[in-house]
């Protein structure tokens, strides 16, 4: 009786051990799992942020920096038409000379005909859904082919579809009363605007092509409503764009992550030592196979995850020192350039008494760092340009001396330009009428401006350091998904792997009790 008794109490210990190996087991599993749930929800958000900055704040911060590179890049187009037309004046330039402005203006199809409307109506219908017959919205059918090599519309294309690209980035309607402020409302301003500044352009090259003096009034009616308006507006979208990628950026490099690890690393190993201590003291064994291979496992998804994540941090840091700074300086350089040589046209135009444009060309040069006569301030000035090309590695410095060089070269042709306007008129001998005094001081000034092929080299060089640095800092980002995916990829097997070890290695215990 009393050895039946026993055996039955032996029994009754031995199942309240195996139940309590189960819930070892399976509080062991729910913190495994636990840790690696958490893990997983932290590197998701640190991929979507990494994705974001490539695919849509940077995006959307390309987009709108090549709206406003089109936008600047059609107004200087404009007034550099305007500008040649007006060299065919009776002048001193020689018959050669003048036949050579001539061809080359009508090359450019500038005058071929009224262009009002062939882009912008385009950009309003495609906004509003409404596509005028011929715009964007009807496709590339019904294009004019000298309007499509007329570099002013073209300028103006390129802005249209920089535009729309916003909108497919940037879905979204205006609300003026409650958000007026937002880029969607920004962006059915400027499509607004865009058709005022063609109707300008229009009437300029209508009265500019008989010879009218007014054409000139019109296009400076129409770069001050590009100056103040419209790139004002396209300031305002780089701006906020510029703030998503930062807001972006601090996501994808938080410390948060790591943290985020640590402690679940930590909770898991706690749990798993916890769990082997208790096993050692019901069984006396000094090691659980099983745990300790769960315990490498987590120790090992940990380490890993540390490495990875610090490399991914690692290379965005780079990205952003090496690529997105310099290339956004180098973006707003160019747009500023473009602004100083439509100010330069107009105040050759205006025969050196444009105040208004000559206020206009030195405030664009001393946003770049520069002097009107060409010498750099410095990187403390806060120029985009002399900041962009002191954020350039070390690998460009050639490329960094020829866009210095260039724009340099660019601003002391139109300083002597400008001192040839404000010479004194050559007074010719007595008697003589046939002008051997020799050339006017406007007929000098325009064989130095348009001799001069520094600003084109400067816009060249700076177009082609913008495509490799785009290129550049989107290998970067897809690097740093990668790492993080692959991160991801890491601490899934290895929460399953844990769990399975655990099992495993507690299993064996609770199969002995049974």
């Amino acid at each position: 009786m009393w050895a039946g008794a026993r055996r039955h109490a032996g029994r009754v210990r031995s199942a309240g051990a195996g139940s309590r190996f189960v819930g070892v087991l399976a509080l062991l599993t729910g913190v495994l799992l636990l840790a690696g749930l958490v893990t997983q929800m932290v590197l998701d958000r640190r991929l979507t942020a990494t994705e974001s900055i490539r695919e849509r704040s940077v995006a959307a911060l390309i987009a709108a920096e090549r709206l406003r590179a089109g936008l600047a890049g059609a107004d200087a187009t404009a007034a550099s038409n305007v500008f040649a037309w007006v060299t065919l004046a009776p002048s001193s330039l020689s018959p050669a000379e003048r036949r050579s402005v001539y061809d080359r203006v009508k090359a450019d199809d500038f005058y071929a005909g009224d262009h009002s409307g062939d882009v912008s109506a385009g950009i309003a219908g495609d906004l509003t859904g409404d596509a005028a017959p011929g715009g964007a919205g009807d496709g590339a059918a019904g294009a004019d082919p000298a309007a499509a090599a007329n570099p002013y519309s073209a300028a103006l294309r390129g802005a249209e579809t920089a535009l729309l690209d916003l909108r497919e980035i940037d879905p979204g309607a205006c609300d003026p009363v409650r958000d007026p402020g937002s880029t969607h409302c920004v962006m059915t301003r400027i499509a607004t605007l865009i058709p005022e500044y063609t109707g300008l352009v229009a009437a300029a090259v209508a009265n500019t092509r008989p010879g009218n003096p007014v054409g000139g009034a019109y296009q400076n009616l129409a770069s001050d409503l590009m100056t103040r308006s419209i790139l004002g507006q396209t300031d305002q979208l780089v701006a906020a764009y510029g703030d998503r990628v930062d807001r972006d950026y601090r996501q994808a490099t938080s410390g948060a992550a790591e943290g985020a690890l640590l402690g679940a690393l930590g909770g898991a190993l706690v749990a798993l030592v916890g769990a082997q201590v208790y096993v050692f003291r019901r069984t006396n064994r000094m090691l659980n196979l099983g745990l300790v291979t769960a315990t490498v496992l987590v120790v090992g998804a940990g380490s890993a995850g540390l490495v990875l994540l610090h490399g991914q941090g690692e290379r965005l840091a780079t990205a952003q020192r090496s690529d997105y700074v310099p290339t956004t300086l180098l973006a707003a350089s160019r747009t500023l350039a473009l602004q100083a040589r439509t100010c330069e046209f107009l105040s050759l135009i205006s025969l050196g008494n444009g105040e208004n444009a000559d206020r206009c060309f030195a405030d664009a040069v001393s946003a770049l760092g520069y002097t009107p006569d060409g010498q750099p301030k410095g990187p403390s000035s806060g120029g985009t340009l002399t900041a962009g090309l002191t954020a350039l590695p070390d690998r460009f410095a050639g490329q960094r001396a020829e866009l210095a060089g260039d724009l340099g070269s660019w601003l002391q042709v139109r300083a002597r330009a400008v001192a040839t306007l404000q010479e004194p008129p050559p007074t010719a001998p007595a008697g003589d009428s046939t002008g051997a005094a020799g050339p006017t001081a406007f007929g000098r000034a325009i064989k130095d401006t348009l001799a001069s092929p520094h600003f084109e080299r400067f816009v060249g060089g700076t177009d082609e350091l913008l495509a490799q640095g785009t290129d550049s800092f989107a290998a970067e980002l897809r690097g740093a998904a990668r790492d993080v995916r692959l991160l991801t990829g890491i601490v899934v097997v290895a929460a399953v792997l844990a769990v399975l070890c655990a099992g495993l290695g507690i299993g064996s215990r609770i199969r002995e009790y049974r």
